[in-house]
């Protein structure tokens, strides 16, 4: 596992003041985040894995983290007063796209709410949790950087994909990641930019899709996405907005 400073040349701006811990192997570091928190420790900081035995998902699911293929990571951070809640996760998915199309030269696409796809398969997923009284966010990203001899033992809502075919010489998490974080705390203090990005590289708009965990599932045209990152579904029955779910292509 490499250590926390090799990050360093790669933090800029306000993720200079991230407190960075590396491990070979963590539960989950979304789970290590919230029991440093709950401790006494100061955010900002960020845990980052080399592999988890219980990686958390959205809604509870387990993520797939094989051991070296993957950067599995939580920042826990203050958010800025005037940032809406609900713009975390589609500023996450902004930042993470573009630091892996800077790195990388792959484009991705972002799958609302929380998933980064690549060629139809799933490469990375972004859990945003709240830990109120004060206010904290736990920001945890899961990529699958390179194949696994491994396969998970739960089952995948979307075929998993890797971003690239094979795994480099040379280990790319440390730039992947002190990327990743100097774009997202430098978008964070610009709300006004996120959703025209995050449209810009949206999955799936103008498709048919069934959107479903927002009350009775629904099929419709994706159309588009408000201000507050809202889906926007186009169905028989009249227009949706809606503001949590998921969404996969309609059969």
């Amino acid at each position: 596992m490499f250590a926390p400073s090799a990050l360093t040349p790669w933090l800029h701006g306000d993720a200079e003041a991230i407190t960075v811990t590396t491990y070979p192997t963590l539960d989950s570091t979304s789970t290590a985040a919230r029991r440093a928190l709950a401790a006494g420790a100061t955010p900002p900081f960020a845990f980052i894995a080399d592999t988890q035995t219980a990686g958390v998902g959205r809604r509870g699911k387990r993520f797939f983290s094989p051991a070296t293929t993957g950067l599995y990571m939580t920042v826990a951070f203050a958010p800025p007063a005037a940032l809406p809640l609900e713009l975390l996760t589609p500023a996450a998915g902004v930042a993470l796209q573009a630091a892996i199309q800077h790195q990388f030269g792959v484009t991705t696409q972002i799958k609302w709410v929380n998933d980064l796809l690549l060629a139809g398969h799933k490469v990375a997923g972004i859990l945003a949790e709240a830990v109120p009284a004060p206010m904290r966010v736990l920001l945890g990203t899961g990529i699958n950087l390179a194949p696994s001899a491994a396969s998970p033992t739960t089952p995948i809502d979307l075929p998993l994909g890797t971003l690239l075919p094979t795994a480099p010489a040379t280990d790319p998490r440390p730039q992947l990641a002190g990327t990743f974080l100097s774009d997202f705390f430098t978008l964070l203090q610009t709300p006004a930019a996120i959703m025209p990005a995050y449209r810009a590289h949206a999955a799936w708009l103008g498709e048919r899709v069934t959107l479903t965990g927002a009350g009775a599932p629904a099929s419709g045209r994706l159309v588009g996405f408000s201000d507050d990152g809202a889906l926007q579904l186009t169905t028989a029955n009249g227009s949706i907005t809606a503001h949590t779910g998921s969404i996969r292509r309609a059969d």
